[in-house]
Parts: structure tokens; C-alpha cells; sequence
């Protein structure tokens, strides 16, 4: 450890076990988010920052010395039990590899804690548009018909012979937004044509008021994180890295030409709700930043939740391959596997499955037994023969 520390890391180290206005860094460090708060995270994010440095060098010192992932746990797990006062008081190098196993498995810890906490509040904001699109479009429905009356009304005005032929349509038009409002006019129209209120529409139109909302509660969390994902996800993930790095220098989506978006993520189904009408001519439909932002998270959500795509770095959201055997061991396969001397591993795959599969046909029949003699209380039977049924 001594000989392994560079500069930045031994005054990292120093750092976690110097007093600082009466509270130790090294407590302040341990504590863990309460909630998903925007403080609470952006402590957390603050801590993300401090322990990478730390991190990194414990990645390459730890394979270095040898030391296996369940004892560079242990180690770390020491702090939750040594006071301050004590590591202090130990050999440095041995309070060294505490800090430094502890401020590895630290930092894999907030970034679960911190992609968490951006899944959990993209389906909050996704729940949240999903109800008030539902309520608006009642709203409108209600509203149309409601206004019914009233479009019958600007109906008669074509079939009223005291409105001269010579009154030009504008005048017509205004007696008839005299009658129904201008913005009811659409909704009505759709409406007695039958036309279904589309849900989608008003769900998009929602993240409008909601923008200022995941902006600041969302974007440093995005912006955090290292994502990576497969070939299958290279759309995603060009959108991911364009938007990371628009965060990273501090610019907004809205800063940026259109052109320069990369629109391969966008679903087709969904193009209609990103492309608006472009302020200086209403013809001309353009891509909305804001909704085109909360599009990349709720695709990197979901391919998160699925595992299509990890988190480096991380614990609960890192890559298979991280668990497994690295491919210049496994040239070796035969001698790792007789090394283990498990007998699993050993024998015929046939004969291994063909022991679960007697094993598991027991178990299943006492579990029928049992429901049938009536021991399972839980289980309730209705009926008899091919009608017989149960309930839990």
C-alpha cells in the first residue's frame, strides 16, 4: 500500500481522517441519502466526486495485491465498526487499505444509490404527465360536448338570411367566435367527426410544465453517471453521450442547432409528439429540446430496468461479464474446474439435471398431497373432477 500510493491518493486518505468544523470527513462521507431529494442527491453526487480518484486507484491496487472482492468488503465494512479515533491510531498502511477498500465499495454504492434514484423519479414524472393527460382529455371531452350547443349556433349562421351575401367571412367568423371560443373550435370539430381524442398528445404537452422539474432534479444524475450499453443500443447510447456531454460544459439542449440532435432514437410513433410547429413559421414542424430530453430518459429507464443497459462502476447495474470469469482464465477451464473440485461442475450436465428433475417431481407431489388432504390451509378447493378449482 505504502509503495503502491500516488500524491493525490495519500492526501485523499489524509483528507477522510482530518477534523473539519468538528465533523470528521470520514463521517460525513458514510452517511447515505435519505430520500431522492435534489439536497439529498446532490450530496451524494458531491460524495461521487470525492471518491472517485480513490476509486480508480483501488481498482488496479487491489488486483495488484491479490485481494479478492469479498475481502476488499470486509475491509471496507471495518469502517462501519472503527471509530475515528482508532484508524487514526493504527499502522497508516493498514488504516490506508480500510479507507481505500471502504471508498471502493463506496462509490459503486451511490452510483446504485444514484441510478436508483434517477429510475424511481423518470417513472414518477412519466406517472405524473400519464394522469394529467388523462385528466385533460376528459376535461376536453366534457368541454366539447358541452360546447355542442353552441357549434349548432355557428352552424346557423350559414343558413341566416339576415346576414347579407356581400358581408365578407371575416365578419361571419367573428360573429362566430362570438358564439364558441376560437380554442374550442378544434376540439369540437374533432370531436363531431369523430375524431378520438388523441392521449399522447396532451401526455407530451404535460412535460412542457414539467421541464423545470426533471431539468433540476434529473440532469446531474444523468450527467453523473457512466452508462454504456451493447451494439443493439448504439442509438441510445449516440443520444446518452451527446446530451451527457452538452451537461458536462455546462450548455443547454436549447443552445444547440436541431440538426445536430441525433434523432435515431426516437421512436416512430413518437415523432409526432417531439415535432412541433417552429415559432417563426407555424407550417414548419422542428424537434422540442425539452421533449426530446425526457425522451432519452425514459428510453435509458427502461433499457436500465431490462439490463440492456449498465452502469460502470457499479454494483447492482454493471455488465454480466463483470461477474464472470475474464477470457484468459478460461483458456485454462479444465484445470480451474478440477481446482474447485466441485462435483457439479465435474459430472454430466444430463446427470445433474436429471437429479433437480427427481428432486423437484417429489417436492411438487408432496405439495399436491398436501393441498388434497386439506393441510394447506391457505389453499381453498371448489368443486370436483375437471370442474374442480382452487383459490389461495
Amino acid at each position: 500500500m505504502s509503495d503502491a500510493m500516488t500524491v493525490e491518493v495519500r492526501q485523499r486518505l489524509r483528507t477522510l481522517l482530518e477534523a473539519d468544523e468538528q465533523i470528521y470527513t470520514i463521517s460525513a462521507l458514510k452517511r447515505e441519502a435519505k430520500d431522492f431529494s435534489y439536497g439529498e442527491l446532490r450530496r451524494e453526487v458531491t460524495r461521487r466526486e470525492f471518491f472517485e480518484p480513490l476509486h480508480d486507484f483501488a481498482v488496479t491496487f487491489l488486483a495488484s495485491a491479490g485481494i479478492s472482492q469479498e475481502s476488499s468488503k470486509y475491509y471496507g465494512a471495518l469502517l462501519k465498526f472503527y471509530t475515528i479515533f482508532r484508524l487514526q491510531r493504527m499502522q497508516r498502511a493498514t488504516a490506508s487499505l480500510y479507507l481505500v477498500c471502504f471508498a471502493h465499495q463506496r462509490f459503486r454504492e451511490i452510483n446504485d444509490n444514484l441510478t436508483d434514484a434517477f429510475i424511481h423519479l423518470v417513472g414518477q414524472y412519466e406517472k405524473q404527465a400519464k394522469t394529467e393527460a388523462e385528466t385533460a382529455m376528459q376535461k376536453a371531452l366534457e368541454d366539447a360536448l358541452k360546447s355542442l350547443q353552441a357549434a349548432g349556433q355557428v352552424l346557423g349562421l350559414f343558413v341566416d338570411e339576415s346576414i347579407s351575401p356581400e358581408l365578407p367571412f371575416s365578419a361571419v367568423r367573428e360573429k362566430a367566435f362570438l358564439l364558441l371560443d376560437k380554442e374550442q373550435f378544434p376540439i369540437v370539430a374533432d370531436y363531431m367527426r369523430k375524431i378520438a381524442f388523441d392521449k399522447g398528445t396532451f401526455e407530451w404537452a404535460y412535460y412542457a410544465t414539467l421541464s423545470r422539474a426533471f431539468k433540476q432534479n434529473l440532469r446531474h444524475l444523468f450527467a453523473a453517471l457512466d452508462f454504456a450499453g451493447r451494439i443493439e443500443n448504439a442509438p441510445l447510447m449516440k443520444a446518452v453521450n451527446f446530451l451527457q456531454d452538452l451537461f458536462k460544459r455546462d450548455k443547454s439542449p436549447r443552445q444547440v442547432d436541431i440538426v445536430d440532435f441525433p434523432i435515431d432514437v426516437i421512436p416512430k410513433h413518437l415523432l409526432r409528439y417531439l415535432y412541433v410547429p417552429s415559432e417563426k413559421d407555424r407550417r414548419r414542424k422542428v424537434l422540442e429540446p425539452d421533449r426530446y430530453e425526457f425522451l432519452v430518459y425514459r428510453i435509458l429507464r427502461n433499457a436500465l430496468e431490462a439490463g440492456d443497459v449498465f452502469v460502470q462502476k457499479s454494483n447492482e447495474f454493471r455488465r454480466l461479464e463483470d461477474d464472470l470469469i475474464n477470457d484468459e482464465k478460461w483458456k485454462n477451464k479444465i484445470a480451474l474446474m478440477r481446482e474447485l473440485n466441485l462435483p457439479l461442475l465435474s459430472r454430466p450436465i444430463e446427470d445433474t439435471l436429471a437429479a433437480f428433475h427427481e428432486s423437484i417431481e417429489s417436492l411438487i407431489e408432496r405439495v399436491n398431497q398436501r393441498i388434497d388432504e386439506g393441510e394447506n390451509k391457505h389453499i381453498k378447493l371448489k368443486g370436483n373432477g375437471e370442474k374442480r378449482r382452487w383459490n389461495l
